[in-house]
C-alpha cells in the first residue's frame, strides 16, 4: 500500500510497543509506505537510549508502554528543553480512543492518537495529517507541544486570546435551516433498527 504523497524514505521512525507482533505489523505498514529506517523498542528505557543516541523523525508509541506509559514518556520528551527530539511528531497508539484518552494525549503533547488495532489507511491518514497540517509549538510554564487547537471556527468576539491570533471573519449563515420536524425525522430514522439503550 505504497502512497507517494507522503515520503517516509530516509526518515528515522521509532516504533515503541511491548508486543512483538504489533511492532512487526506496524513496521510492515510503514515499510509499505516506503519507510526504510524503522527502529523498534519494547519499553521506555530502551526508547530513551535510542533517543539519546540519534535524531528520530517520527515516534509511534503505545500508551501502555512499560514501565512508565506513553503519556509520561511524551511529557518527558516535550518538557526537556535540552532534548534534540523535543519537537518530533509523536503518535500515541491506543486501544482506548475515548474522549479522556484523546484529551490526556493532547495535554501531554502528543500530535495525534491512532486507534489500535490500526489499519494502514488510519495510520497513513494520521501521518499525512501531521505532514501537511503542521501545528505550531506552544511553550508555556505548564505545556510544551503542538497547538492544542485543531481547527478555528472563529474567536469569541472575533479576536483570539494569543497575541499571534489574527482577527477571523465568520461568515453569515446562508440558506434556510432545517425545521424542527425535519431534525426530529433525521434522528428518528437514525434510531430505527437499533436496540434501546
Amino acid at each position: 500500500m505504497k502512497n507517494p504523497t507522503v515520503n517516509l524514505r530516509d526518515l528515522v521512525i521509532l516504533v515503541a510497543d511491548p508486543n512483538a507482533y504489533a511492532r512487526r505489523i506496524t513496521n510492515g505498514i510503514l515499510r509499505g509506505f516506503g519507510a526504510n529506517k524503522v527502529l523498534e523498542v519494547e519499553q521506555t528505557l530502551s526508547l530513551f537510549q535510542v533517543l539519546s543516541g540519534q535524531k528520530i523523525d517520527i515516534l509511534l508509541c503505545y500508551t501502555r508502554l512499560p514501565p512508565h506509559g506513553g503519556l509520561m514518556l511524551t511529557r518527558t520528551i516535550r518538557r526537556n528543553s535540552n532534548n534534540e527530539n523535543r519537537t518530533i511528531p509523536i503518535l500515541l497508539m491506543s486501544s482506548d480512543t475515548g474522549e479522556s484518552t484523546i484529551k490526556n494525549a493532547r495535554d501531554a503533547g502528543a500530535n495525534i492518537v491512532v486507534a489500535k488495532p490500526m489499519s494502514p489507511k488510519s495510520l497513513y491518514d494520521r501521518l499525512a495529517w501531521i505532514a501537511f497540517n503542521p501545528r505550531p509549538f506552544i511553550d508555556t510554564a505548564t505545556y510544551f507541544g503542538p497547538d492544542r487547537r485543531f481547527k478555528i471556527e472563529g474567536y469569541p468576539g472575533g479576536v483570539g486570546r494569543r497575541k499571534g491570533d489574527k482577527q477571523v471573519e465568520v461568515a453569515e449563515e446562508v440558506g434556510p435551516g432545517l425545521a424542527q420536524d425535519d431534525i426530529d425525522n433525521l434522528f428518528s430514522a437514525a434510531r430505527k433498527g437499533q436496540p434501546d439503550a
